[in-house]
């Protein structure tokens, strides 16, 4: 019966939808929206205004994607001047104006001129929250009054829940002042909104990964933004937010919980790192663009941390973090020693690199300057 009801209540709240012939998959994930006409129409957006057939719209997706900026903006200003109303072509430049061109001010522009032509498309107040708080320094009060309106709107979309899961991970750092590892001289009200934050970040991270591959959440100007395939970058970031509540909900003494969560993150690293790109496909995109992205070298060594924190694990995490050296992580082992990790997690670390002690016994102390000619 339950299956039967949200699509007869939708059309009874709204007769319009009948005469539309929206698809009812559309109604049905519509129904938890604020506004649910605004909903349908940004989900049903991507055969707007012909822009499937647009050749100039298309050929500067592509053109973005294959990393050629100017071009794109150039594609894109030809197309904007014959498609004065084009939403999904200012949204495009605005894109390659934050994240290519680092023209932060002119993208928030494009992205107001794209709201003043639909207030309810999801995606633009979105992207105008990541723009004001990531790139801009807006605050934080600020930022979730834009992101508030795309979730209103469209609450499952995994792009923006990919958005809203990265400035509240973000945030979750921001308002601890620092990181979660040692939480004993830290005010309780801001550990309680850290953990809030990424608490939200959780879930909005986990409705990204279930709803991504959706064909009703397709949608290539939202994907021309991501440098790497977005289901990975997710499952990764979802094992760095599981991690850091770990040690939130220990220092609240809620151990279950704690360990469910650490446990998690393992999970997570070890997924993101079954699906990763190779690491030079990774300090490619990374030179490329100047930005920093999950490697699997990285990820290998987040992996370690979380396992140093598991009893009986510590020989695992040794293993990662081997392993996160050779890949090319250069810093690894100064990460490590230099991280907050136990001081017995440190000495069996210390034995299997020299590998001239076995990792059951312990070293009387730690040589550094060994690590560092290894």
């Amino acid at each position: 019966m339950k299956r039967l009801i949200i699509p007869f209540l939708s059309f009874i709240a709204l007769p319009s939808a009948i005469q539309a012939n929206i698809d009812p998959k559309v109604a049905e994930m519509c129904m938890k929206a604020s506004d649910f006409q605004g909903c349908v129409k940004s989900m049903s957006g991507q055969k707007e205004n012909n822009l499937t057939i647009n050749s100039e719209y298309q050929k500067a997706i592509t053109l973005f994607r294959e990393g050629d900026s100017l071009k794109a903006n150039k594609l894109i200003k030809s197309h904007l001047k014959k498609n004065p109303n084009s939403k999904e072509g200012y949204m495009l430049r605005a894109i390659i104006k934050a994240y290519d061109l680092g023209k932060y001010d002119d993208a928030i522009a494009d992205i107001d001129k794209a709201i003043d032509i639909d207030n309810g498309y999801a995606l633009a107040h979105a992207f105008k929250a990541e723009i004001f708080y990531f790139d801009l320094g807006g605050s934080l009060s600020k930022t979730l009054k834009y992101l508030e309106k795309g979730m209103n709107i469209s609450p499952e979309d995994p792009h923006i829940n990919f958005i809203a899961g990265d400035i509240q991970f973000d945030n979750g750092f921001v308002v601890l002042g620092g990181d979660t590892y040692d939480l004993n001289k830290k005010p309780k009200d801001k550990k309680a909104l850290s953990l809030e934050s990424f608490e939200n970040a959780k879930k909005s991270f986990e409705k990204t990964l279930a709803n991504i591959n959706l064909d009703i959440y397709k949608n290539p100007l939202a994907e021309s933004s991501y440098d790497l395939d977005v289901t990975y970058t997710t499952t990764a970031l979802l094992g760095d937010t599981k991690f850091e509540l770990y040690f939130l909900y220990k220092d609240k003494k809620e151990r279950p919980t704690a360990k469910k969560y650490l446990e998690e993150a393992v999970k997570h690293y070890a997924d993101a790192i079954a699906m990763a790109p190779s690491q030079e496909e990774i300090i490619k995109i990374e030179l490329d663009k100047d930005i920093d992205l999950y490697s699997p070298a990285e990820l290998y060594l987040y992996r370690g941390n979380a396992y140093s924190w598991m009893n009986n694990k510590v020989k695992q995490a040794c293993s990662d973090w081997k392993v996160s050296k050779k890949m090319g992580d250069e810093d690894a082992y100064d990460r490590v020693f230099d991280g907050e990790h136990r001081d017995i997690v440190k000495e069996a670390f210390n034995a299997m690199i020299q590998a001239s002690t076995n990792l059951s016994q312990k070293p009387t102390k730690l040589d550094l300057n060994e690590v560092d000619s290894d």
